[in-house]
């Protein structure tokens, strides 16, 4: 008899580390490896990738406003531009998400310039390249911030 296993959302799409954290607590650790992305990326945008100041903070308030407002607008609008551009994310294989993190860097941006945060992206492709320092430095540090690193999961 073949045996039948029940899964749950949750279960599936949250790093063990989050099961039993309060949300606030999830909340600020996204926010802070976030920021950690930011300086990632602002170092390797200005001085690795371009030898000018393509990518800008303003200082420690500005970064942190700057990676909470990332955060919000990733929260919102990353799930519905992936619908929009399902079609797209099919023929890249998932590529054109890359594409689509880099417009949240870029409308992070906005959000910025209108509140007076400072933030700057100069175009499209430091964007391109600090959301993908971002999305890897995040990836990192949330790999190590699992109870069980380089184990099996929980």
């Amino acid at each position: 008899m073949p045996q039948v296993t029940y899964y749950t959302y949750f279960q599936h799409t949250e790093p063990p580390w989050d099961y039993d954290v309060p949300l606030i607590v999830r909340i600020a650790v996204r926010w802070l490896i976030t920021a950690i992305g930011f300086i990632a990326a602002e170092w390797f945008v200005n001085d690795v990738w371009y030898d000018g100041n393509p990518w800008f903070v303003d200082g420690w308030p500005d970064l942190a406003l700057a990676s909470l407002s990332y955060v919000i607008m990733r929260a919102i609008f990353r799930p519905i531009l992936i619908f929009l551009t399902c079609p797209l994310q099919l023929l890249t294989l998932g590529l054109f998400l890359f594409v689509v993190n880099a417009l949240i860097v870029i409308l992070t941006e906005v959000v910025c310039d209108w509140f007076g945060i400072g933030f700057a992206v100069d175009g499209f492709w430091p964007a391109f390249i600090g959301a993908l320092v971002i999305s890897l430095a995040s990836f990192a540090m949330s790999r190590l911030l699992k109870r069980n690193p380089f184990g099996k999961p929980n």
